[in-house]
């Protein structure tokens, strides 16, 4: 499920403390806008049941500065440059994990992150991306190079149990994304020489076979 608020993102910031006749306060500055938030993702929710194991992503399209250069506007409208400014990605996170809490799911502590990134963009707006899984990690929710540092056969970092819960076809030379409801996602390769260069202590042979596991603890 995707859900689309528009207008700028909006970060989480530090309680505050109000004190009057004596009597002091903690409060949160974002309290009222939370809940405007929270209204539009109810609007957008409101058909779908709660999710039990949720993938949550995040797209942030940051606003574009006023002053630039003719040379790099070009870049910052693409939609593609990264927004590498404060605030932090996971101030962002904080602030739409919380307003999508009792929601979309019941107890942000559920949630496993996706990919989450700050960009520039023409129009300001944070994209939520939400994808049921279940409980145990599957390579749907990694990337391939990140599955195969910690569970492939050559990394010599995984125990008999993890080597075992690999599945014979996640493999560096053939990688099937299959989802669990459907097939609508393609066949990924994956090159082996991409992976021998960016992850030079992995030793990534031409075809790995998962059918004798290691026994390395």
């Amino acid at each position: 499920m995707k859900i689309i608020l528009d207008g700028e993102p909006v970060s989480q910031i530090r309680m505050k403390y109000s004190g009057r006749n004596g009597i002091g306060r903690i409060y949160d500055p974002r309290e009222k806008i939370k809940k405007e938030i929270k209204k539009k993702i109810e609007n957008q929710f409101k058909l779908h049941p709660k999710f039990i194991h949720p993938r949550v992503s995040f797209v942030f399209h940051m606003p574009i500065p006023k002053s630039l250069p003719k040379k790099t506007f070009s870049l910052y409208k693409s939609g593609l440059f990264k927004h590498e400014k404060k605030p932090d990605v996971d101030n962002f996170i904080k602030l739409y994990l919380d307003c999508m809490d009792t929601i979309c799911f019941d107890g942000d502590q559920k949630v496993t992150l996706g990919p989450s990134i700050k960009l520039y963009h023409l129009n300001p707006k944070t994209i939520i991306i939400i994808n049921e899984m279940q409980e145990l990690l599957s390579p749907l929710e990694v990337d391939p190079l990140t599955w195969e540092a910690l569970f492939g056969k050559e990394c010599g970092k995984c125990s008999f149990s993890e080597m075992v819960s690999l599945p014979d076809s996640y493999t560096p030379n053939d990688l099937i994304h299959l989802r669990s409801s459907d097939n609508l996602c393609p066949y990924q390769k994956v090159d082996t020489s991409l992976i021998k260069s960016v992850v030079p202590h992995i030793k990534v042979s031409e075809s790995l076979s998962l059918k004798q596991p290691h026994h390395q603890l």
